[in-house]
């Protein structure tokens, strides 16, 4: 779209339109001919761009769990607080990698808060190697989104990823803090919301 307004816009300034421009080119002065090279190339760098763009920020389409903790590790290892809200964490059930992980960098110092419904295996081994679990058996949900969020408590640098569908058509869309702020808000006040909840219920 910003390709054909720049075009429309290069034309509109020469006074030409699609079915003369080679008309243009042959009567037109040099000065003329600079303007539209340099008009048309601006407008294959934006096309470039607007690709480029799209093809980072469209939803990463997952076909196996393999790919999935791929990808999850990848994110997982940019460093930084994070905190994940799932459900049964059958994608850190299938990777002792992922599991390792965490683990590693818990004890490390790194704020790792893990957001489920109940306790379960996984969850308690974690909890075992300093991992903070949270629950929240009392409101007795059963959570349909799944995301994990990096720098939750850092504004400006937080980064959500949130997964949709079902393999094999399981899909995870990026969000950046400086593009979707809003979006991260209403991740980071459910997550302040069921940490309300879990300590009033433990009161």
């Amino acid at each position: 779209m910003r390709v054909l307004v720049w075009i429309v816009s290069i034309f509109t300034i020469l006074g030409i339109s699609v079915s003369n421009v080679v008309s243009f080119w042959r009567l037109s002065p040099s000065w003329g001919r600079l303007v539209l090279v340099i008009g048309v190339s601006a407008a294959i760098v934006i096309a470039v761009h607007d690709l480029w763009s799209w093809r980072k920020e469209r939803p990463k389409h997952h076909k196996n769990e393999t790919s999935i903790n791929k990808y999850l590790l990848k994110l997982l290892q940019r460093g930084g607080s994070v905190s994940i809200f799932a459900n049964h964490l059958s994608w850190i059930r299938s990777s002792r990698q992922i599991q390792n992980l965490l683990i590693q960098q818990a004890q490390a110092g790194r704020n790792i808060r893990i957001y489920v419904p109940t306790h379960n295996d996984v969850t308690r081994q974690l909890a075992r190697h300093g991992v903070n679990i949270i629950t929240y058996e009392s409101l007795r949900h059963e959570p349909e989104a799944r995301f994990t969020l990096l720098n939750p408590d850092e504004p400006g640098s937080s980064l959500l990823a949130i997964g949709k569908g079902a393999l094999p058509n399981f899909y995870i869309e990026e969000f950046p803090d400086l593009t979707h702020s809003r979006v991260i808000s209403v991740a980071r006040d459910l997550l302040n919301i069921i940490e309300r909840a879990r300590d009033r219920a433990i009161a």
